[in-house]
């Protein structure tokens, strides 16, 4: 009785150790396929076609969303596959939303350093300097971002301006001036508002404390240095004039010389037709620096950096009186006399 039990047992041995090999080969042969299937996707681009594709990710997808999306696009070639390797990666909390670009040629591991690592797909608007906030408004609602109505409200907001920190020991009447003329890279979907904080951003940015330190040297504000280089920018178009029209500025200043800027009497006029006539001259207003003395209460402009540069760093002159050559350029004189040599030279008998 006992043979026959034993040669059972030892059947029933066998037939289980061959189920465990067959079980076994049957999982190396899933594993085998499922890491032949892995290494595919992970190897294999969408396409051989470096085409690209810009994908909004919205607020708030999770890593099903995300692998849909793209997919659809046609940036990856699986979404489940995606979205299990964004889980494998644990990069489903640093998901970001926002405008992305991708190519159809890309691996899902660079699909992935796009997605967690790469810049906004942004757009530019270009605000020359010598700008007024009118015709900033007009330049960023004809770049996609809002109304130029509602840019020249908020800059011109008391309790907005109160809220930015902006390099002046007091809240500004305006921004104008303050909002410095760049070209800014900007999301889509930005609106005034955020055009508006990038370029007091860019305000904060350039008052460094070299230039603080400048500016307290000159005795001046920042908010005075930027009033008197938006009178600099609109006198001149040409950069290597700004630092000796901003010498004559500020040797009028020192003298306690009117300053005598065209560009701040056409500030203050509402009908201003192109020519600056006699009674305009004489017109008073806060910022006629014909009337007044020292700076107007405000910038006439915006005003670049190179402008601001040559305010706090001026060419060391001593002239007072200049007039355009009506080529572009400026003759500088220390006397009166003979600025009215070349004003009768250069204006008069144009």
């Amino acid at each position: 009785m006992r043979r026959p039990q034993l040669l059972r047992e030892a059947g029933a041995a066998r037939l289980g150790l061959t189920l465990l090999v067959l079980v076994a080969l049957a999982a190396g042969i899933v594993a085998s396929a499922l890491y032949t299937q892995v290494q595919g996707f992970l190897g294999t681009p969408p396409s051989d076609q470096h085409e690209e594709r810009v994908v909004t990710i919205p607020r708030g997808s999770g890593p099903v969303a995300v692998s849909t999306l793209l997919a659809g696009e046609g940036v990856v070639t699986d979404a489940s596959h995606f979205a299990l390797f964004l889980r494998y990666r644990k990069a489903a909390a640093q998901l970001r939303a926002g405008r992305f670009r991708f190519w159809t040629d890309q691996l899902p591991g660079e699909v992935l350093d796009v997605l967690l690592e790469a810049q906004e797909v942004t757009y530019p608007v270009t605000l020359p300097e010598g700008l007024r906030i009118e015709e900033m408004g007009e330049r960023i609602a004809a770049a996609g971002f809002g109304s130029a109505q509602r840019y020249v409200q908020l800059a011109r907001d008391a309790e907005f301006i109160k809220g930015l920190d902006l390099p002046v020991s007091s809240p500004p009447p305006t921004l104008e001036g303050v909002l410095i003329p760049n070209t800014y890279a900007m999301p889509a979907g930005s609106d005034e508002r955020a055009v508006l904080m990038a370029q007091v951003r860019r305000c904060q940015e350039i008052w460094d404390e070299r230039r603080r330190a400048r500016a307290s040297e000159l005795e001046m504000s920042p908010y005075e240095v930027m009033t008197l280089a938006s009178i600099v920018e609109k006198e001149t178009g040409r950069a290597d004039e700004r630092p000796h029209i901003a010498s004559v500025f500020h040797n009028r200043l020192r003298k306690g010389m009117r300053l005598e800027s065209d560009p701040t009497i056409i500030y203050g006029l509402d009908d201003y037709n192109g020519d600056i006539r006699r009674r305009d001259i004489r017109k008073p207003h806060p910022w006629n620096t014909y009337v007044i003395r020292g700076l107007p209460p405000t910038p006439i402009a915006g005003a670049g950096v190179a402008a601001i540069d040559a305010v706090l760093w001026p060419l060391q002159t001593e002239d007072l009186f200049f007039v355009s050559r009506n080529d572009g350029s400026h003759h500088f004189s220390k006397t009166y006399a003979e600025h009215a040599r070349m004003v009768n030279r250069y204006q008069r008998r144009r």
